[in-house]
């Protein structure tokens, strides 16, 4: 950092001193402002190295210590990763005040007459570019503050600001893109089938991999309570929306596998998760079709007629025929018929008895199938009408949380992409203190 001021007791004329235009003196034997960086975080006021001091005719003293300076601000991780900061240099004199010494920016000059320097001059030679930040603004000011007394040291200071934005690639690329896609990876769960198995398995998985993404962030930011970081924020929301995912898994195999044994459905369920919300979200189920065969003989209503039926085909064919008939159609031999009331029983009555005796264990057996069937097909059907409220739920789930998730995660990264710092360093000052735009004198 460069120092000048004026002191008039190291004046001279040159005419009378062989023209010497320029002396060179240790710092030891001249006096010394003691301008220092207040807010440094090593507690090392001194410069690296004491070179001399040039001294010019008219009194300048000018003086060019090389010194490294480093300095502390504060952080505000709220936009993390997408914040810019404000970090200042400020020099004062710990050892004159404002009624001692008089703190200036540099004035330099050019054709068009002097001026101030008021921003940081940064030598491309020397500046290498960081990785992590990009510099916006490097504006140098002279500030004073009425409010302490001119006796006091802390009444003036020059501070030099950096305002200075964080490159996101890096933090993008690595984090937030795979903690994106891996959060959209929890909405699969709800096209995987309750009878697959592992709905539980990818919810928690995502779950597992978020507390992960958490972990990583956390050895990368500072460690504060002032303000939550925005891609924490992020993670925190998406592990709240992973968590209800688990939730509605479980729910939705408690009703995929319920059973008519351990559960009753009612009605208004019934109605409500099988036909008005399919119907809202345009779900479909698909018709169930009657099972058809060619050549199927009719269907008769009850037991009677096969009792009737029997006893009419009885009375008109003898024993012999009811035995070989079919016998003699499977190979090609014509069926001799006999007309109706040809033989006739002797007692109709003992006929019809035997006949009913020896029918009615088989009707029974019948009839004991059908209503098994027909139970089986009752159990079957409230079991497929669960699995469908569970399908239903499913549907309604995958519609409520994607939508939120989704909006959730445009809404978060928005407010940190719009988060951009200041177009001029200070507010209400229309100046924007550049190389460019120099204020003359």
């Amino acid at each position: 950092m460069e120092h000048g001021w004026y002191d008039a007791r190291l004046s001279w004329n040159e005419s009378e001193f062989d023209d010497i235009g320029v002396l060179r003196l240790p710092t030891s034997m001249v006096w010394l402002p003691e301008i220092v960086l207040e807010n440094n975080n090593d507690a090392q006021f001194q410069v690296a190295y004491y070179c001399n001091v040039l001294i010019y005719p008219d009194g300048l003293v000018y003086w060019l210590p090389p010194a490294i300076f480093r300095s502390s601000c504060s952080i505000n991780v709220n936009y993390f990763p997408f914040d810019w900061q404000n970090c200042s240099l400020k020099f004062t004199s710990l050892t004159y005040n404002a009624k001692e010494i008089t703190m200036y920016l540099k004035e330099d000059a050019d054709e068009n007459g002097s001026f101030k320097v008021e921003w940081i001059i940064i030598d491309p030679a020397g500046f290498t570019e960081n990785g992590e930040w990009e510099i916006i603004h490097m504006p140098a000011r002279r500030n004073t503050y009425k409010s302490i007394p001119m006796e006091s040291n802390k009444h003036q200071d020059i501070t030099f600001y950096l305002i200075i934005k964080r490159k996101p690639l890096f933090y993008i690329v690595n984090i937030i893109i795979p903690c994106v896609l891996i959060s959209f990876m929890a909405t699969l769960v709800y096209y995987l089938p309750a009878d697959s198995g592992e709905k539980m398995t990818l919810s928690i998985s995502v779950l597992l991999a978020q507390s992960v993404f958490l972990l990583l962030i956390s050895q990368r930011l500072p460690e504060t309570s002032m303000a939550i970081p925005l891609i924490v924020k992020y993670l925190m929301f998406i592990m709240v929306l992973v968590t209800v995912v688990v939730l509605n898994c479980v729910v939705v195999l408690n009703l995929h596998f319920r059973t008519p044994s351990t559960h009753v459905m009612t009605e208004w369920t019934r109605e409500f998760f099988l036909e008005r919300l399919p119907r809202l979200m345009h779900m479909s189920r698909p018709a169930e079709a009657e099972p058809s065969f060619a050549g199927a003989l009719p269907r008769r209503s009850s037991s009677v007629g096969y009792i009737a039926k029997a006893e009419e085909y009885y009375s008109v064919k003898s024993r012999s025929e009811l035995m070989f008939e079919k016998q003699s159609e499977r190979h090609g031999l014509t069926a001799r018929t006999t007309p109706a009331g040809a033989v006739k029983p002797e007692v109709d009555g003992e006929v019809t008895e035997q006949l009913y005796s020896e029918m009615k264990p088989a009707v029974d057996g019948a009839n004991y199938i059908v209503k098994h069937m027909h139970d089986k097909n009752d159990y079957s059907g409230e079991k497929d009408d669960w699995s469908g409220i569970a399908r239903t739920v499913d549907r309604l789930c995958l519609l409520m949380v994607t939508p939120v998730m989704t909006l959730g995660t445009i809404v978060i990264f928005m407010t940190g992409i719009c988060n951009h710092p200041p177009p001029l360093p200070f507010e209400g000052d229309p100046y924007n203190y550049l190389e460019e735009s120099k204020r003359y004198l």
